[in-house]
């Protein structure tokens, strides 16, 4: 599935998806008049979406000023939100931790492949028609870099709403 630009899919349109019977129900009864409302109309894209998103990303590390260690990772997108990706085996929050859009996520290098895995996330959309992504969602992301270009591997485990994980790719070039 790749994430779609501009206006987004029909209504109804779920093909591809792996939505269970309570995803499919909760999709059939969005309205599209919520985004019209003024809490919603600031509303950022969730960490494992906003790959998708018509802005530039930067990536930048950061690093233990005594030990000079890269302790995390950061993605920072125009207009929307920095996400950190701890590389330092911090351990991740509590269940009952607050949710944001970026979640908690850590990752590790796997040779030339940063595998990122992300919790603690507000409910999101996979879709831009109603099709949901719960906050009991896990996200793993690989991110492989070939010359100029960055491919993203997105995969989303939602015990809730899908019946199978979901897979998405996209590639960004430098």
């Amino acid at each position: 599935d790749q994430i779609e630009r501009l206006p987004g899919p029909a209504l109804g349109d779920y093909l591809g998806l792996p939505l269970n019977a309570a995803g499919r129900m909760r999709a059939d009864a969005w309205s599209a008049s919520l985004l019209s409302m003024p809490e919603w109309q600031c509303r950022p894209h969730s960490s494992d979406f906003v790959w998708g998103s018509p802005s530039n990303l930067r990536i930048f590390k950061e690093v233990n000023p005594i030990t000079r260690q890269t302790t995390a990772v950061h993605l920072d997108w125009q207009r929307s939100m920095e996400r950190a990706i701890y590389l330092d085996g911090r351990p991740r929050p509590p269940e009952e931790a607050a949710r944001t859009w970026a979640g908690f996520s850590t990752g590790k290098w796997d040779g030339d492949v940063l595998t990122i895995t992300t919790t603690h996330l507000k409910e999101g959309y996979i879709r831009r028609n109603g099709a949901a992504r719960s906050e009991k969602a896990t996200v793993t992301e690989h991110l492989m870099r070939h010359g100029n270009w960055l491919t993203v591997m997105i995969i989303v485990n939602d015990p809730v709403y899908l019946t199978e994980p979901m897979i998405r790719t996209i590639d960004y070039e430098l």
